[in-house]
């Protein structure tokens, strides 16, 4: 390729890729208050802080809801994040995109899968971490037999994280 043409296809490319790393660190996941799962939560606390559950069903006239989601940063540092890749692309007219989009793009936030039981008056009673559809106790994962959910993450592949 001519050294002439090089100037424009790296300007467009420059273009198009411009902001998309300030972008994605505004739009990260934000970090969830972990709290809301204690026993004596309200299920309205915990749909508020973590969104509302994958599935719902009744087991044994309990309520049993079943919550995916990504733990995220603070959202103070995702502001910061953000602040210092826009600083980049005005200070690099640009170029600082070539690297600070592919490092954003592959930052992986953990999913958490919970269980969540509830009395009759919808305040949690006992919580579940599920991880390939195994619930993870202190002493390490053990079948949950028949009644357990077994849930995939979205895009079919299992959770791999466990609840932090």
């Amino acid at each position: 390729m001519h050294r002439e043409y090089l100037a424009p296809v790296f300007l467009v490319m420059a273009v198009v890729m411009t902001g998309c790393s300030v972008d994605r660190a505004l739009r990260a996941p934000e970090k969830k208050n972990l709290n809301v799962f204690q026993p004596g939560s309200s299920r309205l606390q915990l749909i508020a802080e973590v969104g509302t559950p994958a599935s719902t069903e009744y087991r044994n006239g309990q309520r049993v809801d079943v919550f995916v989601f990504q733990q995220g940063e603070s959202k103070g540092w995702n502001y910061l994040r953000a602040a210092g890749y826009g600083a980049a692309l005005v200070m690099t007219s640009g170029i600082s995109e070539v690297v600070a989009y592919p490092v954003e793009a592959q930052t992986e936030y953990p999913e958490i899968v919970a269980q969540v039981t509830y009395d009759v008056n919808d305040t949690v009673t006992s919580l579940e971490v599920l991880k390939d559809g195994l619930v993870i106790k202190a002493e390490g994962p053990v079948a949950t037999g028949n009644s357990a959910v077994n849930i995939a993450a979205p895009g079919g592949r299992q959770p791999d994280t466990q609840f932090q």
